[in-house]
C-alpha cells in the first residue's frame, strides 16, 4: 500500500491507511505520558503482548481519529484553523505531498517509519508537518488531561486547587495556615506522588519564602492538621482527591459507608497488607521441590476456593495434613484466613497459581 491510500476518497479503505502511517508514531510519543498518568511509571500491559489495556488502547484510537478528522477536513479544502484564522500550515503541507506523483510511489510502511524516527535536518518537510501535527498536537497536555479525565470519572475534582480557593465550603481551610501546602500536596497526589507528607524541600522555601521559612517537621505538622479538617469539613472531597490517590494497587478496599481513613490509616493499612503478603509467599515458598501440592499451598487454595468448605471438614484436613491437634488445626485456619483476607484472595489465587506453575516446570527440569 503506498502513502496516497491516506487520501483515497473511499473513507474505511482510507482511515486504514492513515492508522498505519500514525499509530506508530502516536504510540511512542503517547507511551511515557499514559504510563505516569495510568500506571504510576510501570509498563502498561494489556491482553496481547502488542496490545495496551483498553483505557490506553482507547485513547490511543481516540486520538488517532481527531488527526484524521484533520487531516481529512484539509484533504477537503476544510482545514482546521489557527487562532487568527489561517489555515494550519502543517495540515497543509501534509495534505499537498499525499496527493502528489511521490506519495505514490511511496511506501506507506515506509512514510509511517520516517515519521516515526527522529527529526532531522535532512528529513522531508511532510514527515515533518505530521509529525507536528497529527502526533505532537493531538497529544498536547496527554498526561494532565488523562489525570483529570480519570479523576472525574471517579467522582474526583477536575480542578481540585480551584474547588479549594473558590468554594465556600473551603473557607475554613483557606483561613488555615497550612493552606498552601495541603493545595501543594493535593496536586502531588494527583500528579502520582504516594505521600503528601513527602514535602520537597523547594517546595517549602516556594511556599514561605520569609526568612524563617518552615522547617520539614513543623510543615508536616501543619499539613496534618489542614488535611483533618478538610476531612471533616468536606469528607467525599477528601476521599476523592486524597486517599483515592493513596490507595496504590487498590491496596485498600472500598466499603460502602466506612469512615474515610487517614493518610496515617492507609499507610499502617498498607503495611499490614504487606506483611501479610510477604508471610503467604514465605507459605507458599516451603516447596518440597517435586512439584507436588504442600499442605500450606492445599489449605490457601481452600480458603481462596469460590466455595468454602464447612469448619469441621477443613479442620480435619488440616490435622490430617500438618499433624497437628483441633485446636491447633482452628488457629493455623484463623491465621490464614485474616492473612488471606488483608492481602488479598484474588492477589493469593494468582500467587498459588503462579507457584504451582513454578513448582511443575522444576519438575519437569530434575525428570529430564
Amino acid at each position: 500500500m503506498d502513502a496516497a491510500a491516506v487520501a483515497n476518497p473511499d473513507e474505511e479503505y482510507a482511515f486504514a491507511a492513515y492508522f498505519r502511517l500514525i499509530s506508530p508514531a502516536l504510540r511512542d510519543a503517547a507511551r511515557t505520558p499514559l504510563r505516569r498518568a495510568r500506571h504510576r511509571g510501570r509498563a502498561c500491559t494489556g491482553t496481547g503482548s502488542n496490545r495496551w489495556c483498553h483505557e490506553c488502547e482507547q485513547v490511543i484510537h481516540d486520538h488517532i481519529l481527531e488527526g484524521y478528522k484533520r487531516l481529512r477536513g484539509t484533504l477537503a479544502g476544510s482545514p482546521p484553523r489557527t487562532k487568527d484564522g489561517k489555515p494550519v500550515r502543517e495540515l497543509q503541507v501534509v495534505a499537498t505531498w499525499l496527493t502528489s506523483p511521490e506519495a505514490r510511489r511511496f511506501s506507506l510502511d515506509l512514510a509511517a517509519q520516517t515519521i516515526r524516527s527522529r527529526p532531522s535536518n535532512g528529513e522531508p518537510k511532510w514527515a515533518r508537518a505530521a509529525r507536528a501535527q497529527l502526533v505532537h498536537h493531538v497529544l498536547r497536555n496527554l498526561e494532565a488531561r488523562i489525570r483529570r479525565d480519570d479523576a472525574v470519572s471517579r467522582g474526583a475534582s477536575a480542578r481540585p486547587e480551584r474547588d479549594l480557593q473558590n468554594s465556600a465550603w473551603a473557607q475554613p481551610l483557606r483561613e488555615h495556615p497550612a493552606f498552601p501546602l495541603l493545595l501543594d500536596a493535593i496536586i502531588r497526589l494527583r500528579g502520582g506522588a504516594p505521600n503528601p507528607y513527602e514535602i520537597p524541600v523547594d517546595k517549602l522555601e516556594g511556599l514561605f519564602p520569609s526568612k524563617e521559612g518552615m522547617s520539614p517537621s513543623k510543615a508536616i505538622r501543619l499539613l496534618r492538621d489542614s488535611l483533618a479538617l478538610l476531612r471533616e469539613i468536606r469528607p467525599d472531597f477528601y476521599h476523592a482527591n486524597v486517599t483515592a490517590y493513596m490507595e496504590q494497587e487498590h491496596l485498600v478496599p472500598e466499603l460502602p459507608h466506612a469512615p474515610v481513613p487517614s493518610p496515617e490509616e492507609l499507610f499502617l493499612h498498607n503495611e499490614d497488607v504487606r506483611e501479610a503478603r510477604y508471610a503467604l509467599i514465605r507459605h507458599l515458598a516451603e516447596d518440597d521441590k517435586t512439584g507436588a501440592t504442600t499442605p500450606y499451598r492445599r489449605l490457601l487454595s481452600r480458603i481462596c476456593a469460590d466455595e468454602f468448605a464447612d469448619g469441621p471438614t477443613l479442620i480435619a484436613h488440616v490435622v490430617r495434613d500438618f499433624a497437628t491437634t483441633w485446636i491447633g488445626a482452628e488457629r493455623l485456619i484463623r491465621r490464614l484466613v485474616k492473612l488471606a483476607t488483608l492481602a488479598g484472595l484474588d492477589w493469593l489465587t494468582e500467587q498459588i497459581r503462579l507457584d504451582q506453575s513454578r513448582s511443575a516446570d522444576r519438575a519437569i527440569r530434575t525428570m529430564a
